[in-house]
């Protein structure tokens, strides 16, 4: 009760001391400036070099930088034996701290890691504020950085950001396969623990393991991480403008393009998945926009204004694509049944769970979004798509890819991984990846670069609190020093601030 006390105290006292009669100014007072940066890349992406430059350019504009590593918080459950282990050799470590990651997350839950990691935020919030005064605080109003290093499972993210909501940003780190191989060989793995190391680090078999592939794209900023140095500092410095909206950055074409693709993924109304694609001309200007779901007769996709709409929530209520894979299996199982196979029903599930079977999609009724973009282009345009740049939420299918190839694109820009997708296997003759392209014969797939579509309005909108320009015209300069996030977070919920504008109204008018 009496810790409580002090924090009401402490809230009371900070509010009013900014002596305001204007409730709104007396509610941007409370603005959080804490950042909480994670970082999610695969093994081997060389995060030391990214973290240096990012903690050095928030130091130079007045932030205390603390850092997080994941990796000491998981060693710290180890015993002594193998802690010795770990010091070792590069690739037991690696090994150990996986096997320990895995645990943690079998025994206590998915989440336990990011746990750790804000009990050690909150201890380190502490320690801060003793050193500035005698009591803690109970919110902080600061510029301290927490930068949590490294992310590993979809989980994880999704406790910070539950915690921190906009304080939080995830940068996904980008490396070619090629170039994480040769870090980590330089750290003495041999080329079979290498492989073991990124297949497990990718994608683990365990619901608990690690998950990186699926939380990369989840990232709020997304860094392509190669030895340049001039490259990255320049991207870190982007990423920290941006965080307080000064310079008047306006985005890049291919931020523009996923951006757009997002913005048509959400007229979906596929029961499966959301995904929107686009496609630019080489000056960047969007042509054609696409989503997946179903046609309709005259061309085009049902929508909300279409009078007889038949989407699957409509036609039947479930999912067709769904539907026919349980009849492949029912077909499965009476086959079984017919060769006297004992269990067959649970048999006939593990042989469908087993094989492609699960991952087939042609049942789908929905056309896809990639499809959509290149068919609308060609419906409603003259111009071409030979020669153009596709972007799509998701890495395209294989049933896409080949009419990509057909239409003469000539790169394609994803985020989200699609494991399903044979692309690559199925036309490696016509379709390479950025990590390995090496002929000019072949469509080049590669990762975004650039803010993630979720922080985009937030990035590159006007923000009314930074004027652009004073009353005569002048454009104003702001530095990231004096500037708030352009999306905030504030510290008290809604009713600490229903009692501060009740505070303040009551000292206006009083009853």
């Amino acid at each position: 009760m009496a810790a409580d006390a002090v924090k009401k105290i402490d809230i009371e006292n900070k509010t009013s001391s900014k002596n305001s009669s204007n409730s709104s100014e007396l509610i941007r007072s409370r603005r959080s400036q804490e950042l909480v940066i994670g970082f999610c890349g695969a093994v081997g992406s060389g995060v030391k070099n990214l973290k240096e430059k990012l903690e050095y350019e928030l130091k130079q504009h007045g932030y205390h930088v603390e850092h997080i590593r994941l990796s000491e918080l998981i060693s710290s459950t180890l015993d002594s034996s193998q802690l010795q282990q770990v010091e070792e050799s590069s690739f037991k470590r690696y090994k150990i701290l996986q096997d320990a990651g895995d645990k943690l997350r079998q025994i206590h839950g998915n989440q336990t890691v990011a746990e750790l990691a804000i009990r050690k935020i909150t201890l380190l919030r502490e320690s801060l504020a003793d050193e500035q005064a005698n009591e803690v605080p109970a919110k902080n109003t600061s510029k301290i950085a927490y930068i949590v290093n490294q992310i590993k499972h979809p989980a994880e993210i999704e406790l910070l950001s539950e915690v921190y909501r906009n304080n939080f940003y995830l940068i996904g780190l980008l490396r070619t396969e090629k170039e994480r191989e040769q870090n980590l060989r330089e750290e003495r793995i041999k080329d079979s623990e290498i492989n073991i190391l990124i297949e497990r680090d990718r994608k683990s078999n365990l619901k608990h393991g690690q998950q990186v592939e699926a939380s990369l794209h989840k990232a709020d900023y997304f860094i392509r991480n190669i030895e340049v140095g001039k490259e990255i500092s320049a991207s870190v410095i982007r990423f920290i403008k941006l965080i307080h909206g000064i310079d008047n950055i306006t985005p890049t074409d291919d931020e523009i393009g996923i951006y757009t693709a997002y913005s048509a993924s959400l007229r979906s109304a596929c029961l499966s998945r959301q995904v929107g694609a686009a496609i630019a001309d080489e000056e960047g200007t969007i042509l054609s926009t696409g989503c997946n779901d179903v046609p309709k007769f005259g061309g085009g996709l049902y929508t909300s204004n279409t009078v007889n709409d038949k989407r699957c929530f409509n036609k039947g209520g479930y999912c067709f694509n769904d539907k026919h894979k349980d009849m492949l299996k029912n077909e499965i199982e009476e086959i079984l049944k017919k060769n006297n196979v004992k269990d067959f029903d649970s048999v006939a599930q593990e042989i469908f769970d087993n094989s492609k079977a699960k991952s087939i999609i042609e049942y789908s009724r929905a056309i896809h979004a990639e499809m959509d973009a290149i068919i609308s282009l060609a419906r409603s345009s003259s111009s071409s798509s030979r020669g153009k740049t596709l972007y799509c939420t998701t890495y395209p299918c294989h049933v896409c890819a080949r009419h990509i190839v057909a239409a003469g694109i000539k790169k394609v820009v994803y985020i989200e991984p699609y494991e399903k997708s044979l692309a690559l296997q199925l036309h490696s003759d016509s379709i390479s990846h950025k990590d390995n392209h090496t002929s000019i014969d072949t469509v080049v797939f590669e990762n975004f670069e650039g803010t993630s579509p979720k922080r985009y309005a937030k990035f590159f909108g006007y923000n009314p609190h930074q004027p652009r320009k004073t009353s005569s015209g002048k454009a104003i300069k702001y530095s990231v020093t004096d500037s708030h996030h352009v999306d905030p977070q504030y510290l008290d919920s809604y009713g600490d601030y229903e009692l501060k504008v009740v505070q303040t109204v009551n000292s206006k008018l009083p009853d």
